[in-house]
């Protein structure tokens, strides 16, 4: 049986891929990768009880740790099919406090938005089936003409974003513009792996979920501020352009990348339910 593999499925717009996958997907093994297994294994009961689909199971997996994505490509080795149909690189994170690095003495931000997802790609592609799909979560704050708010992404060199110097500017400036740029670098990997796929039928795309209110992106904000994302702001999904529910988000997701109506989409940028040009930089 193949696989399709949701990475952060356990709560919010993976979640609900998750859910959907398990109603579109009914062939297919489901796997949560997690870096909480509890939480993957209760969303996968979940998930069970909703959609009646069996074949799903939990893999621990901590995007900021190379150690652990390793562990991760090594645990699915050994599937008794070992062959992915989707990979969906959905987990992300934004921090807007003191600069944090991960396991591996990258900033956290660029380590678990970027670097991660990319090694575990790297590492999943002997796997992958030969139809297969790579979708890489990103977002409308990679684009400074989408005017999301956010600070517009700032890209000079790889090296630069994983070993920052400290600046006196303000921690939320800086770590929402550490977030712009991380999926800024989401969708220049679609397009350079595309490109190194081109032999193949494997498709890889970039996927906005539009602002999505209610999610746990803004838990490290203050505590107004996630007040307010997670009561409030739901409201705007009814008269705001591109924002959404996790649901909706979550369903386009998993239809994205699985679903045949999308099945001929290659290197594209997905907003707001269609196939839009991404920023000038990308």
């Amino acid at each position: 049986m193949k696989s399709i593999i949701i990475t952060g499925a356990n709560s919010g717009i993976g979640f609900k891929c998750a859910l959907q996958m398990a109603k579109i997907a009914t062939n297919e093994q489901i796997i949560l990768a997690c870096r909480n297994v509890q939480a993957g294994n209760e969303a996968i009961q979940i998930i069970k009880n909703k959609t009646g689909h069996q074949n799903l199971k939990c893999l621990q997996l901590d995007l900021a740790s190379l150690k652990s994505i390793r562990q991760f490509a090594s645990t699915f080795s050994k599937e008794k099919e070992p062959v992915i149909s989707a990979l969906v690189n959905n987990a992300g994170i934004q921090n807007i406090g003191e600069t944090e690095y991960t396991a591996d003495g990258f900033e956290i931000t660029f380590g678990t938005n970027h670097l991660g997802p990319f090694a575990l790609t790297q590492l999943l592609l002997p796997f992958m089936d030969n139809n297969a799909s790579i979708t890489f979560t990103a977002s409308d704050t990679h684009d400074p003409l989408q005017k999301t708010g956010i600070e517009p992404p700032v890209y000079k060199s790889a090296n630069e974003l994983a070993y920052p110097k400290e600046t006196n500017e303000k921690k939320t400036t800086t770590g929402q513009r550490r977030y712009s740029t991380s999926k800024l670098s989401n969708v220049l990997t679609v397009y350079s792996l595309q490109q190194k796929l081109a032999n193949t039928k494997i498709r890889v795309n970039a996927f906005d979920p539009g602002l999505t209110p209610g999610t746990g992106l803004a838990k490290n904000y203050p505590a107004i501020l996630r007040f307010v994302w997670k009561n409030i702001m739901p409201s705007m999904t009814l008269f705001k352009r591109n924002t959404n529910t996790p649901s909706k988000s979550g369903t386009r997701l998993a239809n994205l990348a699985f679903s045949k109506e999308f099945s001929n989409l290659k290197g594209i940028y997905f907003s707001d339910g269609k196939v839009v040009k991404s920023s000038v930089d990308s």
